[in-house]
């Protein structure tokens, strides 16, 4: 794409008509391309507010593929409302039990950043329900693709809680076993790991402002390479002005945050094709 036309396309703005899964009415919104970011798989979203039911606002989520059609839409309370629930004291101190549960629970943690499909089994219902709301914390997106527990097959979860049988059906997926203590299809994370050892060394409190404001780091270089990665005169050399900011094993992990978010990104680095 030349540089004339890029600039073009980052000031255009397009007409996004969706529907509203709770109240059921038709928006239509006029959003500037250049507040669309990564999503999962190459495509795009965006937010907006949304006035449902009894006028109260609400943030819609719509996912567009690149031709700019709407594949999926959500709506959810503002951030504020649910980033107090997200992060109370009971849910942050189960990092701990996350911790005790799962040996060699960097692993688990860095594929719920790196956006890959993680599956927490068990035959004890309330132990994986726990677990996957203390994965939740850890998800590079605002709203985590999540199901506490199901007896049936999850389509487009990205964390999900099961039986030990039904783990069977994930095949690729990251999967932890809280019954045997084995994961399957995972790699080792430094930096998960050291992660992990401070958090929990804080009280709660501590613990939650903690694990934001590092997560949150890690989401933005992760945006920052993407971003860097598809200009014309950067391409490839954007992970060489991120290498200097971070340590080795957090690259290690930003980068597959990356992937998780753009996997297209993770050519332009790999194969400088620009």
């Amino acid at each position: 794409m030349s540089k004339s036309k890029k600039e073009k396309d980052a000031t255009s703005i397009i007409d996004v008509r969706t529907i509203c899964n709770i109240c059921k009415k038709v928006d239509v919104f006029q959003i500037p391309v250049k507040e669309l970011l990564p999503h999962i798989g190459g495509l795009y979203q965006v937010s907006t507010i949304h006035h449902c039911n009894e006028d109260k606002e609400m943030v819609m989520t719509i996912v567009l593929d690149r031709n700019h059609a709407v594949r999926q839409t959500t709506v959810s309370p503002f951030v504020s409302e649910r980033e107090v629930e997200k992060w109370s004291p009971e849910k942050v101190a189960d990092i701990k039990f996350l911790v005790k549960q799962i040996r060699d629970a960097d692993r688990i943690i860095h594929a719920v950043l790196a956006g890959r499909v993680v599956v927490i089994v068990s035959s004890n219902m309330s132990f994986v329900k726990r677990i996957i709301q203390t994965l939740e914390l850890f998800s590079p997106t605002k709203y985590p693709q999540s199901i506490e527990w199901t007896t049936k097959v999850a389509k487009d979860k990205k964390i999900i809680g099961t039986t030990p049988k039904m783990a069977e059906e994930y095949k690729g997926a990251v999967i932890a076993n809280l019954d045997t203590n084995k994961i399957l299809n995972s790699k080792p994370s430094n930096y998960g790991r050291e992660f992990l050892d401070d958090l929990i060394t804080l009280e709660p409190k501590g613990m939650a402002y903690a694990a934001r404001l590092k997560i949150a780091m890690l989401v933005e270089f992760a945006k920052m390479i993407i971003e860097l990665s598809k200009e014309p005169d950067i391409g490839a050399k954007a992970i060489d002005l991120v290498k200097m900011d971070v340590s080795a094993d957090a690259l290690e992990l930003i980068l597959d945050i990356v992937h998780g978010f753009d996997p297209t990104t993770t050519e332009i680095i790999r194969e400088n094709w620009l």
